[in-house]
């Protein structure tokens, strides 16, 4: 890509780090940091067709701390509708399928990963597409969920103003994403440590297109019709890049509280956790 998904600016950046050959660019307008590889608008081979059960019911227990969390802050006492739009395979469905009151339902644009949560998972509730192709009616959601989803998104205008139309009037929006404020500094100490190799994943640049921040993903939000933005902090996936390794994951459950605090004490200016958005639709 050339051009800044959050101004519009067209070659008006800067490179910023190398992964594999691949540029990543900082827009010199707005701050906003992309990757310079030409993804297809919908990947669907994210999930190839050789999903393995072994390894993604583990992944299922890496997640389920932080949606027990996203249950007991967004879900207890309510009711009503969610859609969580690119749902993989299907555990967040499945768990909001269990909690009293809530009726779940998934889209997914990779055909193995649907037909993984309808077979393994039992969810019916799955569709297979990109989402604006489910048709789904307008205003019919309570809660709409991208847990991961949106850095892979070229253009986010699109999915972001479909996604408002399908929400509700006081419904709400939550993302999920990774923070380059975070990121980039991590991916630079690793490529430091490890040093330039072929197929290295210190940011994702073929996969992660769009790297917000805070600012950049608040901005495209309003762009297309959200409100009442609010950053908070969510319980980390219990994994790092993968790894089952117990002594990362007690790492990484220490920088969840040490950024707790640091957003603390700094009123939330300050954030150096994951992204994890709630907004609603303007006029809301």
């Amino acid at each position: 890509m050339d051009k800044c998904v959050v101004c519009g600016q067209q070659d008006n950046n800067k490179a910023i780090f190398r992964e594999d050959g691949i540029d990543i660019l900082r827009c010199l307008n707005c701050g906003h940091v992309y990757s310079s590889y030409d993804a297809p608008e919908n990947d669907a081979g994210y999930f190839g067709a050789d999903i393995g059960l072994q390894d993604h019911f583990w992944w299922r227990e890496a997640h389920e701390r932080m949606y027990r969390d996203f249950g007991r802050r967004f879900l207890a006492g309510k009711s009503g509708r969610l859609l969580d739009v690119g749902c993989g395979l299907g555990y967040f469905v499945k768990f909001v399928s269990e909690w009293p009151g809530w009726e779940a339902y998934g889209s997914e644009i990779s055909v193995p990963a649907a037909e993984f949560a309808k077979k393994e998972l039992g969810l019916e509730s799955v569709i297979a597409g990109e989402v604006q192709s489910a048709g789904f009616e307008k205003k019919s959601w309570d809660v709409i969920t991208l847990w991961d989803v949106i850095e892979h998104v070229p253009d986010p205008h699109s999915l972001l103003k479909f996604l408002n139309s399908i929400l509700k009037d006081d419904g709400v929006l939550f993302i999920h994403t990774p923070n380059i404020k975070i990121q980039l500094p991590k991916a630079r100490l690793k490529k430091l440590i490890i040093g330039e190799k072929p197929g290295a994943h210190y940011l994702e640049a073929k996969d992660h297109v769009n790297v917000y921040s805070a600012r950049s993903l608040s901005a495209v939000l309003a762009a297309n019709g959200f409100n009442g933005i609010n950053f908070v902090h969510l319980r980390p996936i219990q994994s790092v890049a993968g790894s089952k390794n117990v002594f990362l994951r007690v790492i990484k459950n220490s920088w969840f509280y040490f950024a707790k605090f640091i957003g603390l004490i700094t009123g939330n200016r300050v954030n150096i956790d994951n992204l994890f958005v709630i907004a609603r639709k303007s006029g809301n």
